[in-house]
C-alpha cells in the first residue's frame, strides 16, 4: 500500500471516534516520522482511498473491515500485544486494549515496529536537540508497505521499568532532555517509571506527566521519599498534620530512648525503616494517607513503601524488638497493602528488598505486594556479563527473589545497568546476558526488572538499556538482533561499532561485581585495538549524524579509560572516585558535552555523563574526536 508517492500524500490516517491519548499520539508519531522521511505531512482524514487505521476493531469501526473483534482478540490477546496488517489499500496498526493497565501501549509499539521493521529507521538513541545525532530516519520520496501480517500477541515480560534517578548535580526534572528520554523509554519498550515523589510532583507541574500518559507508561511513585510523603514529620502539601509532634510514637524508638527525628531544612533520606512497624494506628494512618493521595493522583498504580536509604537499626520498642528488621518491615508493608487493596484493588504496594532487607523471613505475604528485590545484598552486588545469564540466574539473588514469590508476593528485580553511583557510569558491557535472564523471568514467574537509569546518561551504557527493554518485551530477540537495529545510527560504520560492542561483551564475562566491572573492563581490554576500530568507524561513517554518533560512543570509552587510568582505586570500599585530569581533556568534555553540567554554556548536554570530581587548569586543545556538530 502506497503512503507517499513521489513526495505526495496518497494516504490518510483514521482514528477511533473517541481516541485515547495513546491513539492520538500514535497518529502524531506517524505524521512526524513520515514527514521527517519524505517532507510530506499526512492528515487525519478518510478522503484518500489508502488508509492507515489506528486502533483495534473494538476501538475503531474501520478496522472491522479487516478482521472481527473476536479474531483480533484471539490473535492479539495482550497485554501489550499488537498487529501490523497491510491488505490492499488498508494498513492496520492496532494494539490490545482490554487488559488492566496496558493503556493501548501496543498500538504505539505497532507504529515503532512499522518504522523500524519496514522502513529502516532506528529509534534507539537521542542526543542534544540541536546536534545532528541520535536516531536514524532515512530520506524517502516514496513510502510503500507491502501486504503483510506481523503479530506480537503479548509482551513476554510484563515489568520493564526505568528507575528514574537524578544525580545530585542534575536533580532537575526541568532538564531539556527529559522529553527525549521519556520518548526513548516508549520506543524501546519500557512500560514503567519508578521515581521519587519530588520528581513526580515536578512532572505534574512542568507537563512531563502528560508526556508519560500519552505514551501509556505506568508510574510507581515514592522511592526513598515514601515515608516522608505518607507520614511527614512536619506535614507536606498533601497532609498538613505534623506527625512527629502529634504522634511521635509512630516513629522508631532509638537505642537512646528518643524517636527518630527529621530535619525539614536539610532532608536526609537515610536511616532505613524509620517507623514503628507494629504500631497499628501508624499502619492505619499510613494506608489511609496512601488512599487519599491516590484519589488525587489516579494515574499512579504502584506506590513504593520503601525504607530510607542505608542500613540502620530498626525500632527498639518492646513489640518490634521481638522480630527482625525484615519481619517488621514486611509486616508493615503487608498490613498497609491489605487496607489499600480494599479501596484501590488495582493498586499494588511495592516493598524494596535490598542490602540487609534482602532475605524473606515471612511465611505469607499478600498478593497485592510487589517485592522489588535488588541485586545488591549487604555483602555485595552481583557480577555481570555471562551470556548464559548465570550472573543472575541460579544465584543467591534468584534464590532470594523466589523465596519472596513462594511467600505469595509478586516479585521483580531492581538492577543496575548503568552501575551504581560509585561506578561513575563507566562503560560496563553486559547486554549479552539479557536474553537468558529475560527468558528466565518467564520460566520462573518473575514479573521482570527495573534498572536504575538517569535520564541524561544514555550513551554511557546505551546497549545495556536498549537490549533489556526490547528483549524483555520480545525474548526471541538476540543481542545481534538488537545490535542490527541499534547500529543503523552509525551508517556504513555499523559493522565496526557492532564489533566494538561484541568485543567489550567478550572481555566482561562475569569477572567482577557491578561496582568494579567498568574498571575491570578497561584494565583488561586491548585499548589500542578499540581506539583503532573507532578510527576505522569514523572514516567509514558517511554522514554527519553517523560520525557524531560514532564520536559519542567513543567518548564513553575515552572517558572510562581516563577515569580508570588517572586514578588510584580502592577495590575494598565503595566510594565516589576522583579521577585526576592532567591534560584537561575530562574537564573539556565535561564542560562541553556532559548532560549533568548545569554550568555556563551547557544546560542540556548530549545524553552522556562524564563525571568530574577534580577540575583541571590545563587548557585542552580539542581534536576531531572532541567536536560534535
Amino acid at each position: 500500500m502506497k503512503i507517499i508517492d513521489n513526495k505526495e500524500a496518497v494516504c490518510g490516517i483514521i482514528l477511533p471516534e473517541n481516541p485515547t491519548p495513546r491513539e492520538k499520539f500514535a497518529a502524531e508519531e506517524l505524521i512526524f516520522y513520515f514527514e521527517k522521511m519524505s517532507g510530506v505531512k499526512l492528515e487525519i482524514t478518510d478522503k484518500h482511498k489508502n488508509k492507515i487505521i489506528i486502533g483495534d476493531p473494538s476501538r475503531n469501526s474501520f478496522a472491522k473491515n479487516l478482521l472481527s473483534e473476536s479474531e483480533f482478540d484471539e490473535n492479539v490477546p495482550g497485554p501489550e500485544g499488537f498487529i501490523i496488517l497491510a491488505e490492499g489499500n488498508t494498513l492496520l496498526l492496532a494494539g490490545s486494549s482490554k487488559n488492566q493497565g496496558e493503556k493501548e501501549r501496543g498500538t504505539l509499539y505497532a507504529v515503532y515496529e512499522l518504522l523500524e521493521r519496514y522502513l529502516g529507521c532506528s529509534l534507539s538513541a537521542y542526543s542534544h536537540p540541536d546536534a545532528d545525532a541520535g536516531e536514524f530516519v532515512p530520506c524517502l520520496d516514496n513510502i510503500e508497505i507491502p501486504d503483510t501480517k506481523y503479530i506480537k500477541s503479548s509482551a513476554d515480560v510484563s515489568y520493564r521499568a526505568g528507575i528514574v534517578e537524578y544525580s545530585d548535580s542534575a536533580g532537575n526534572p526541568e532538564h531539556g532532555l527529559n522529553v527525549p528520554f521519556i520518548s526513548w523509554l516508549a520506543k524501546n519498550r519500557y512500560n514503567r517509571i519508578v521515581t521519587w515523589e519530588s520528581i513526580y510532583e515536578a512532572y505534574k507541574e512542568n507537563g512531563m506527566l502528560d508526556e508519560i500518559i500519552k505514551r501509556g507508561i505506568n508510574l510507581t511513585v515514592g522511592h526513598h521519599q515514601s515515608i516522608e510523603l505518607f507520614m511527614p514529620h512536619y506535614g507536606n502539601k498533601y497532609f498538613s498534620e505534623k506527625y512527629y509532634e502529634t504522634h511521635p510514637e509512630y516513629y522508631k524508638l532509638m537505642e537512646d530512648g528518643t524517636r527518630f527525628g527529621w530535619n525539614p531544612d536539610k532532608p536526609d533520606y537515610t536511616g532505613q525503616f524509620v517507623l514503628c512497624a507494629k504500631n497499628q494506628a501508624c499502619i492505619r494512618t499510613f494506608a489511609e494517607n496512601i488512599i487519599a493521595w491516590l484519589d488525587k493522583n489516579p494515574y499512579v498504580d504502584i506506590v513504593n513503601v520503601w525504607p530510607n536509604d542505608g542500613m540502620a537499626d530498626g525500632c527498639k520498642c518492646a513489640e518490634c524488638s521481638r522480630f527482625t528488621k525484615v519481619q517488621n518491615y514486611t509486616y508493615f508493608v503487608d498490613e498497609v497493602s491489605k487496607i489499600v487493596a480494599k479501596a484501590k484493588p488495582h493498586v499494588k504496594i511495592d516493598q524494596c528488598a535490598y542490602v540487609d532487607l534482602s532475605i524473606c523471613e515471612t511465611e505469607r505475604i499478600s498478593s497485592s505486594v510487589i517485592i522489588e528485590c535488588a541485586t545488591w545484598f549487604k555483602d555485595g552486588l552481583r557480577k555481570v556479563g555471562k551470556p548464559d545469564g548465570t550472573c543472575l540466574n541460579g544465584t543467591i539473588y534468584e534464590d532470594a527473589i523466589l523465596e519472596w514469590k513462594n511467600a505469595g508476593a509478586k516479585v521483580a528485580y531492581y538492577d543496575y545497568f548503568m552501575g551504581i553511583f560509585a561506578s561513575v557510569q563507566k562503560w560496563m558491557p553486559m547486554a549479552d546476558e539479557m536474553q537468558a535472564i529475560c527468558r528466565r523471568f518467564v520460566e520462573k514467574g518473575i514479573l521482570g526488572l527495573g534498572t536504575q537509569i538517569e535520564p541524561f546518561n544514555m550513551w554511557n551504557n546505551i546497549v545495556n538499556f536498549l537490549c533489556f527493554g526490547r528483549t524483555a518485551y520480545d525474548t526471541n530477540l538476540s543481542l545481534s538482533d538488537n545490535l542490527d537495529i541499534f547500529t543503523r545510527i552509525f551508517g556504513n560504520a555499523a559493522p565496526v561499532i557492532k564489533e566494538i560492542v561484541l568485543y567489550g561483551e567478550e572481555v566482561l564475562d562475569g569477572n567482577e561485581i557491578i561496582y568494579r566491572s567498568g574498571e575491570y573492563l578497561i584494565k583488561n581490554i586491548d585499548r589500542q585495538r578499540v581506539y583503532a576500530l573507532y578510527e576505522k568507524a569514523l572514516k567509514m561513517a558517511e554522514t554527519k549524524r553517523a560520525k557524531n554518533n560514532v564520536k559519542l560512543m567513543r567518548m564513553v570509552f575515552r572517558y572510562s579509560d581516563l577515569e580508570v587510568n588517572n586514578e588510584k582505586h580502592d577495590n575494598e570500599a565503595i566510594k565516589i572516585t576522583k579521577a585526576k585530569d592532567p591534560t584537561g581533556e575530562l574537564t573539556y568534555l565535561y564542560d562541553n558535552y556532559d548532560s549533568f553540567n548545569e554550568g555556563k554554556g551547557n544546560v542540556t548536554g548530549y545524553g552522556i555523563s562524564i563525571p568530574l570530581a577534580i577540575r583541571s587548569d590545563v587548557m585542552f586543545e580539542p581534536d576531531y574526536w572532541s567536536v560534535i556538530e
